[in-house]
């Protein structure tokens, strides 16, 4: 494709796929992206660092007479309820659980097994608590179409792949348009050189590429980082077209301030919706800081807190105008969580029973709770098939019992990268079932 023809789609698809800085959301027409092969769900993780309080979210619990306060907010407020599902009226929770409680799953009752940051957030986006699986977004991307150019996407938290798919961790835009358009200028976008001297560089890589592929001492994932770079360069055109959607700096869902951080989450979210819209990714990591509310708790979280659903909000009303809404998968979950009172600077401290959210359109298995916490916040047996109570023969709930039901959910639980990664001592949990 010659430089003229593609900047002369770039400015045609800007201006049918723009999310203006004030949030509101333009339409895509279907004529302007190239078409995929891969029609299947697409998959996000929300990964809120630094361990978020789900007693004012998810898991709401009120104050128990003659102990310590659990919650500022139970002082004048009851636990609200949107469908079958309790929340904490904290925040901008209300407005949020309402709009979505037809489409999310809570499991609640999490145990993390640590009060380790490190240790946390590679147990809940690994399943598992020792290094050496990867992220469920990376399995996907594998079980799926490793070979599409930018297969699975992170922005920042944990990322581990285990050389099941390439990771393409994302940065500012300019970087990322110098990557898709290395041939172009950041600051002019003009050609660094002519089309033909352009396409003699690409064969010469093609070339060098394909005859590095067949050294017989290549390890096998060299191999297949090496035919995923030749599979890039073949695919052109889907790349440019990644490009061409991508917005001016000044159409980027802009940065906010939620209390003291600086939040990019709308931003990353915009930016894998285009990126899966465009046929390139199917699984991306988004992340959020500023839930290490050691002190301040009430008024950190609470900033924190309304940035994510608000974020969250954009996320599906701009998946809706994509028209990809009804195939997204989004987790939503954190290190995990904050002691059931406050410490002496009004903060909260580490806890290990957290919880996950899953987020779906139209699901059979939303507009539920399962799992189980006590009035103090301690993680309570279920019976795995029944997710009823069961204080002799159940179990609680720890990540992998979430990851391996997320996995045979999402139909990766047969598939070759996944069964490297087995949790073979791990109880099925019927998380899914809509009848649980």
């Amino acid at each position: 494709m010659t430089h003229t023809n593609r900047h002369a789609r770039r400015k045609f698809l800007q201006g049918l796929a723009c999310a203006g800085a004030a949030g509101m959301v333009c339409g895509v027409s279907s004529r302007a992206l190239a078409a995929t092969t891969y029609t299947g769900k697409l998959l996000v993780n929300l990964q809120l660092t630094g361990a978020m309080d789900v007693t004012s979210f998810t898991d709401p619990k009120v104050n128990i007479a003659g102990k310590p306060v659990i919650n500022n907010w139970a002082s004048n407020a009851a636990v609200a309820k949107a469908g079958n599902i309790a929340y904490a009226p904290f925040a901008a929770n209300a407005a949020f659980f309402n709009k979505y409680y037809r489409d999310m799953l809570v499991i609640n009752g999490v145990d993390a097994q640590t009060n380790s940051h490190t240790l946390g957030v590679l147990h809940n986006w690994s399943g598992r608590n020792t290094q050496g699986f990867p992220t469920l977004t990376a399995l996907f991307a594998a079980a799926n179409q490793s070979t599409l150019p930018m297969p699975y996407l992170n922005f920042g938290g944990f990322s581990s792949t285990q050389d099941v798919t390439s990771v393409t961790h994302m940065g500012k835009m300019a970087i990322l348009q110098n990557l898709l358009e290395p041939d172009l200028a950041e600051s002019s976008k003009k050609l660094y050189l002519p089309d033909s001297e352009w396409q003699r560089i690409v064969a010469m890589h093609k070339a060098g590429i394909t005859t590095r592929s067949k050294v017989a001492t290549n390890l096998e994932g060299a191999r297949q980082q090496q035919q995923l770079y030749v599979d890039a360069l073949n695919r052109s055109d889907v790349i440019s077209d990644f490009a061409a959607l991508l917005p001016a700096t000044a159409d980027l869902q802009p940065t906010r301030k939620a209390g003291t951080v600086t939040s990019s989450l709308h931003q990353q979210m915009q930016v894998s919706l285009m990126a899966f819209k465009a046929g390139v990714s199917l699984s991306a990591d988004v992340f959020e800081t500023g839930f290490d509310t050691h002190d301040n708790h009430d008024n950190r979280l609470s900033a924190a807190l309304s940035n994510v659903t608000d974020a969250i909000d954009y996320f599906w009303t701009y998946a809706a105008s994509l028209g990809i809404a009804n195939r997204v998968v989004l987790i939503v979950g954190s290190d995990f969580s904050r002691t059931p009172y406050y410490n002496a600077n009004q903060g909260k401290d580490h806890w290990p029973i957290g919880s996950v959210m899953v987020m779906q359109q139209q699901a059979s298995f939303t507009n539920r709770v399962v799992g189980l916490t006590d009035a103090g916040h301690n993680a309570l047996k279920i019976n795995p098939l029944t997710l009823q109570a069961d204080n002799t023969s159940g179990v609680i709930l720890k990540p992998e019992h979430v990851h391996k039901a997320l996995r045979k959910y999402l139909g990766i639980d047969s598939a070759a990268a996944t069964k490297l990664f087995p949790f073979t001592t791990t109880e099925d949990v019927a998380i899914f079932n809509s009848a649980g």
